[in-house]
């Protein structure tokens, strides 16, 4: 239950921070957001507020932002149809009532002979009180109106492709964007709860009944040496140990102004993977010393950040390239059941280990979406700066293919990636 919760949790943060990054640019710049998504597929639950349907869907693999523009524009109103509309003293129409469960006074009922609410923006028809055909264009402000419901039909100044490149542009980073904002400040905290790891190698904590405690290891001892071999970090001092392979080693300690040598025998700790398999590893059972501050924990929240954008970018290059090395296999990759399954062991370690877990992946989902990869942000992105540097768009029907080529890599990556994970965790 702890790891469905902590799923849930981490999932609904990171996808949540995405899309409002690119709602809250696209309505900076005007763009109307029909709707608002958590989550694939079926609605589980749903909120309308100021022209934006907020929805939880039943599938975690995602969510998305649905931002107004022309192919997103469905026209219910065919030749033929008896509508009634709600005209302004402008005579431009404010609501089309597709049904009579309204209570509007003083409407109009024509019957449409033609209409577009992509572009032109108008229908026209025959008035049925006197058959005298009638063109009526949509004020700024006009609703389709069934059921009691409304929903606005948005205006050309309120649609994705009528905006500037830089509007455009900023609009799709803004996901990924905010993902990295996220991260920065979930380490911030991270770094003010616990302080900021020191590289050196001093002792900050010892362990109970450890090799370390058997020879009286204290907190603020440094260790100078592992047989004979200088240590200059912690991560070396790590590396050190484990290269030991198990075997007695002579450290050389300096505390309290004194050297002493000291022999232990590492232990060995066993962890269990997400995937069922045992890791084993050389312990010694000393933990890091932590340095504290009031405003170095932002400087380091962005250092860590930076850090972490550089390591997971190089890993995802590195990823690609066992593609065209012939090396690529599905297991470097996790899909919803793997992110599941490593969030619950993760979450199993404590409040503070599944931040830094959530920040890790914060970073990852922005540099992932930064691909590109034409169902993703970076591959629209690349369309809008076609368009800077040759001042035109690219050819909507060519652009449109390559969408849809995209979308369906990214589904049949998705599936396999999935499969995957089903039969490294269950079968």
């Amino acid at each position: 239950m702890t790891g469905i919760l902590a799923f849930i949790v981490v999932f609904g943060l990171l996808v949540t921070v995405h899309e409002f990054g690119h709602m809250f640019f696209a309505k900076r710049a005007g763009i109307m957001c029909p709707e608002f998504a958590i989550g694939m597929g079926p609605k589980i639950f749903s909120y309308k507020y100021n022209d934006t349907q907020y929805t939880v869907r039943l599938l975690p693999i995602g969510g998305y932002v649905r931002m107004a523009s022309k192919d997103m524009e469905v026209n219910p109103l065919n030749a033929g149809m008896r509508i009634n509309i709600k005209l302004n003293d402008n005579d431009e129409i404010t609501h089309i009532l597709l049904d009579d469960k309204h209570n509007f006074q003083h409407v109009e009922e024509i019957e449409v002979v033609e209409s577009d609410i992509a572009e032109a923006m108008y229908i026209k028809g025959l008035k049925l009180n006197d058959n005298s055909e009638v063109t009526y264009h949509f004020s700024s402000e006009c609703y389709f109106v069934e059921n009691s419901e409304l929903e606005r039909i948005a205006p050309l100044s309120g649609r994705f492709e009528t905006k500037s490149v830089w509007a455009r542009f900023i609009t799709l980073f803004a996901g990924p964007l905010f993902n990295f904002l996220l991260a920065f400040v979930l380490f911030t905290i991270l770094f003010y709860i616990q302080g900021k790891p020191v590289d050196e190698p001093i002792v900050g904590t010892v362990v109970e009944d450890t090799p370390a405690a058997d020879i009286d290891l204290e907190a603020g001892d440094r260790i100078q040496s592992i047989d004979g071999t200088s240590v200059d970090s912690w991560a070396h001092m790590t590396q050190l140990i484990q290269e030991g392979e198990g075997s007695p080693q002579e450290l050389v300690i300096e505390s309290g102004g004194d050297t002493h040598t000291e022999t232990l025998v590492p232990a060995v700790e066993t962890t269990e993977l997400p995937d069922g398999t045992e890791q084993k590893r050389l312990i010694i059972g000393v933990g890091r010393d932590f340095e504290n501050g009031i405003i170095a924990p932002v400087w380091w929240g962005i250092q860590e950040t930076v850090s972490s954008m550089s390591l997971i970018f190089e890993l995802v290059v590195n990823m690609i390239g066992t593609i065209f090395a012939g090396t690529f296999s599905f297991d470097m990759l996790n899909g919803p059941v793997g992110i599941y399954k490593v969030t619950e062991s993760v979450a199993s370690q404590g409040i503070l280990v599944l931040m830094n877990f959530t920040a890790l992946l914060s970073v990852n989902l922005g540099i992932m979406n930064l691909l590109p990869i034409p169902a993703l942000d970076g591959g629209r992105i690349l369309f809008v700066l076609y368009e800077g540097i040759f001042r035109r768009p690219l050819n909507r029907k060519v652009e449109l293919n390559i969408q849809l080529i995209g979308v369906l890599f990214v589904l049949v990556i998705m599936v396999l990636v999935t499969w995957n994970d089903i039969k490294t965790f269950f079968l």
